[in-house]
């Protein structure tokens, strides 16, 4: 029989310092859900705040709304992205936390390409922390990774978490 294990986890920046904030990039899918799952479960382990990101772009892909089951009049879609980014952003929280405000997570919905987004917050973040796919793939092909471009281009260490 196995004896149980502890394990210790010591996290540090590429500067050595403690991680004090997680950006979390988060679209309402099920792999960025369990990437800020993964990241709350770390800040609780090392003490950080979780800042969690959604960004938008004009013009609104209607088509992902369709993919996340989001029921709204169409025709307000084109006028609101930022109403359906927030409900992303409020259903990815929600999933990972069970609840709609948890403690020592803020919140941040900003219109931009989420790669440029993330990267451009990582200057103030100790890690970032993305699902390995949003989208679907075929979206991905046409618009590119912005897991790729995170990983090549954050100005802090990124962790993909994988389902």
């Amino acid at each position: 029989m196995r004896e149980s294990m502890e394990v210790l986890i010591v996290t540090t920046t590429k500067s050595g310092d403690a991680i004090k904030k997680i950006l979390v990039g988060v679209d309402g899918s099920d792999k960025s859900i369990a990437a800020l799952k993964w990241a709350a479960e770390l800040a609780g382990v090392v003490g950080a705040q979780v800042e969690v990101v959604t960004a938008w772009q004009t013009p609104f892909p209607t088509i992902e709304l369709v993919a996340i089951g989001l029921n709204l009049d169409l025709s307000e879609l084109n006028d609101r992205p930022e109403r359906v980014a927030e409900y992303r952003l409020e259903k990815s929280i929600i999933g990972a936390y069970g609840v709609a405000d948890p403690e020592g997570v803020s919140r941040i919905v900003t219109e931009g390409y989420p790669g440029l987004v993330m990267v451009e917050r990582s200057k103030e973040a100790d890690l970032l922390v993305l699902g390995n796919r949003g989208h679907s793939p075929i979206v991905e092909t046409l618009l590119g990774s912005v897991s790729m471009h995170c990983l090549t281009h954050s100005h802090c260490p990124v962790t993909i978490v994988k389902i």
